[in-house]
């Protein structure tokens, strides 16, 4: 019987605004078995990379697997990304702009601070002076948002927005007097109203939280958690194997099957919102300037053979331009360009396109996986009657590449959505960075669908305008997706895990059975 555990997520657009109850940590679909480990309070996790720092406004994934520990939301989006209480223990919807939060009473930070609704308006106006964090509030009505009593907030929006509720889930919250008491702005020091404190870290090597005895919520299970930095993914296996961590949050894929394989250990297969995509350069100077060419290269790239090669098939190839598990996905997006392989038609786009020959330059991040995702679209265009090369930078400097141009035709990337929507991934990679230098009346028209969608008032108009704006997204091809990731995470079988929003752990909720 395979041990393996697949997770599916699926949430429709009218929980975004739904109180409801968090799913129990038992229902993560793992099969039924004698369990052969041990129970005990403390934990050992295993992380890809360095932690940087544990303000609130991290973020580097490493660190918000620890600062999810410390720091506390208004709103959760935990478990299948629904959103659930948090410090905000409900809220009532006045209009389309305007929402009442009461505030949880008696909460106190690490310090002893207690958390108010003034607070709440102090980090909301932080997140606003903040460059990297500051789209996660930018439809906040900072002026009318307002504290009307220590535990009321007034929240207004600039616009009715579905995906508002969805950012605000992503803010930690701290408490103004914390904050003005920190001599680094909580970056080696974190206060944070969450289950645990930050009791001992060394950079590169490890965290370590311990829960406090005064949490709100109730004593965890699990009393020290420690987040040892192993970036080399076969040591992360071979910890796990012997015993050194109890579990390892980004397994490689070629690691999975032998995880499966030892008694004792399981995986658990979580579909992504991230995906692979590839950017097209439109820019005058390049070949892609021409929509034709952009199609043939698509028809022309086996989806299939990029989920077989390079993530071991542990991966789903795209049928649209983003993941099937964003929160906005309608099968009515799917398209035959990522779903069929069609190579009489790509060449007689390529006929279409006046372009017939020239060289491609290919960007990277130098993995492995995005190397040989590169090398499949090299042999596409040689087929093509293309000559490709490839440039591998790494992750560090491919960002400074996307943005300039002159340096790439196509360029790889993998991306996802905050919000947990879709249609907002495409509006921030193709509006707001616009690597692919999008321009023009279909620019334009999907700017205004995208304007439109956001501020429907319904389901069902979101729907239809998404579907009108992805299809335009589709035909003008400016990005294309390939694959759509899976996290595999590796742990001890006794140990009750699940995914918190969407690709972290909550280890208050864990024990070990």
């Amino acid at each position: 019987m395979s041990k393996k555990i697949r997770k599916i997520l699926g949430v429709s657009l009218a929980a975004a605004l739904t109180v409801t109850g968090i799913t129990g940590c038992g229902g993560s679909g793992k099969e039924t078995k004698i369990s052969t480990g041990e129970a005990k309070d403390s934990i050992v996790v295993a992380v890809g990379s360095d932690f940087g720092d544990f303000s609130p406004f991290t973020t580097s994934g490493s660190a918000v697997t620890v600062t999810y520990q410390i720091y506390e939301p208004l709103f959760n989006a935990g478990y299948n990304m629904e959103i659930t209480p948090g410090l905000a223990e409900s809220w009532e919807q006045i209009d389309a702009t305007h929402y009442t939060l009461k505030i949880r009473e008696g909460v106190k930070d690490s310090a002893g601070n207690t958390f108010t609704a003034n607070d709440a308006v102090y980090v909301l106006n932080e997140y606003s002076k903040d460059a990297q964090n500051s789209g996660y509030v930018e439809n906040i009505d900072l002026e009318k948002t307002v504290a009307t009593d220590d535990y009321t907030l007034d929240l207004y929006f600039l616009q009715p927005n579905m995906y508002t509720f969805m950012n605000l889930s992503t803010l930690k919250m701290f408490t103004q007097a914390a904050w003005e008491a920190s001599d680094d702005k909580m970056v080696t020091d974190p206060v944070g109203t969450g289950p645990y404190v930050l009791s001992d870290f060394v950079s590169g090597s490890y965290a370590e939280v311990e829960a406090r005895d005064d949490y709100w919520d109730g004593d965890p299970t699990i009393k020290t958690a420690r987040f040892n930095v192993i970036s080399e993914p076969s040591q992360a296996t071979t910890a796990l194997e012997t015993g050194e961590a109890d579990l390892v949050m980004k397994l490689q894929a070629s690691d999975a099957e032998y995880i499966d394989g030892i008694d004792g250990l399981t995986t658990l297969i979580d579909p992504s919102v991230q995906a692979m995509m590839m950017f097209f350069n439109m820019s005058e100077d390049s070949v892609f300037n021409s929509k034709e060419l952009r199609q043939a290269l698509c028809y022309a790239i086996d989806n299939d053979a990029i989920n077989t090669v390079a993530y071991d098939g542990l991966a789903s190839a795209a049928v649209c331009p983003f993941s099937t598990e964003m929160t906005d996905y309608v099968p009515e997006l799917d398209s035959e360009m990522y779903t069929t392989v069609d190579m009489d038609k790509a060449k007689e786009l390529v006929k279409q396109s006046g372009i017939t020959e020239g060289n491609v330059k290919i960007a990277t991040d130098g993995s492995s996986q995005e190397t040989a995702i590169a090398e499949i679209v090299q042999s596409a265009l040689i087929d093509l009657g293309f000559t490709a090369e490839i440039n591998n930078y790494d992750s560090a400097t491919i960002w400074d590449v996307a943005e300039n141009p002159a340096d790439w035709d196509l360029i790889l990337n993998m991306g996802a959505s905050p919000s947990g929507y879709g249609l907002d991934k495409l509006k921030a990679f193709l509006g707001f960075l616009n690597w692919s230098q999008w321009s023009g009346p279909e620019f334009d028209e999907f700017v205004s669908l995208y304007e439109q969608a956001i501020g429907s008032e319904s389901e069902e108009e979101y729907t239809e305008l998404e579907i009108e704006a992805v299809k335009l997204v589709e035909e003008e091809v400016p990005v294309y997706t390939m694959v759509q990731l899976s996290n595999i995470y590796a742990f001890k079988d006794n140990l009750n895990f699940q995914v918190w929003n969407r690709d972290g752990v909550m280890v208050k909720d864990l024990k070990f059975e």
